[in-house]
């Protein structure tokens, strides 16, 4: 079983078959229910219990795919390499950076040491990705598109060149491709329900990427790399 959020209709899809049911009782359910009342659960678990009583448990083995956003110079190195954790990753940007930065003047301190300062350790090691696959392209965390510019660029281009980071970011877009990777993951359990609340949303009248922004969910992989055999795709965007 895969739960697929590419999409609305690849999302219906794989909620019709985790579920074993029709798009008939889908909607149905989804019409019959007002989620939203509720003071004491958040409406993606009230959704997700009374699809179990209505519709049956779902089936067990289930894989999610996540999408992950950058940028590159070659889309090939994820299929041989994987996706990196943020250290594993540095060893091959701050080079490439420091190489485009030659020539180029800093000036004033980095703006980004506070936030810098504040992503040590493993905990921001990642590798992170989004379940809904628009979002992952339009409107990923508050003030920042991973597609226009890795926070790991920016970071390094502060510290190479404090308030003269865009000079170099500017370097780094044009030589790069804004890409996104999709690969699969085993459930952890929370992501049904967001699901679930994504189809509630378009059902009740919510246009389809707000419902997706409203439902989406992140993935950590937790400082481990995610390896190429779990890769199902790696898509250069356009226009974003």
């Amino acid at each position: 079983m895969i739960l697929d959020c590419s999409n609305y209709e690849s999302t219906k899809k794989s909620i019709l078959d985790i579920f074993s049911t029709t798009e008939d009782k889908l909607t149905s359910f989804l019409q019959s229910i007002n989620p939203f009342e509720s003071i004491y659960k958040p409406a993606e678990e009230v959704l997700y219990e009374e699809a179990c009583d209505v519709l049956g448990h779902p089936r067990d083995n289930i894989s999610v795919v996540w999408f992950h956003g950058t940028r590159t110079e070659d889309a090939s190195r994820f299929n041989e390499l994987g996706i990196l954790t943020k250290s594993e990753a540095r060893k091959f940007i701050e080079p490439r950076l420091k190489e485009l930065s030659e020539g180029m003047e800093s000036f004033g301190s980095n703006p980004f040491s506070i936030s810098i300062s504040g992503k040590q350790g493993d905990h921001d090691e990642g590798p992170f990705a989004f379940l809904m696959r628009d979002v992952a392209i339009h409107a990923p965390s508050p003030n920042h598109n991973y597609l226009d510019s890795p926070e790991m660029v920016e970071d390094i281009a502060g510290t190479l060149l404090g308030e003269n980071y865009s000079q170099l970011v500017n370097s780094f877009k044009e030589i790069s491709a804004p890409c996104l990777v999709s690969f699969t993951s085993e459930s952890k359990g929370y992501e049904v329900p967001q699901a679930l609340l994504y189809l509630k949303l378009v059902e009740d009248g919510e246009a389809h990427f707000e419902a997706a922004s409203s439902a989406n969910t992140f993935f950590d992989s937790e400082n481990v790399i995610v390896l190429p055999n779990r890769i199902k795709s790696v898509e250069i965007i356009g226009n974003v």
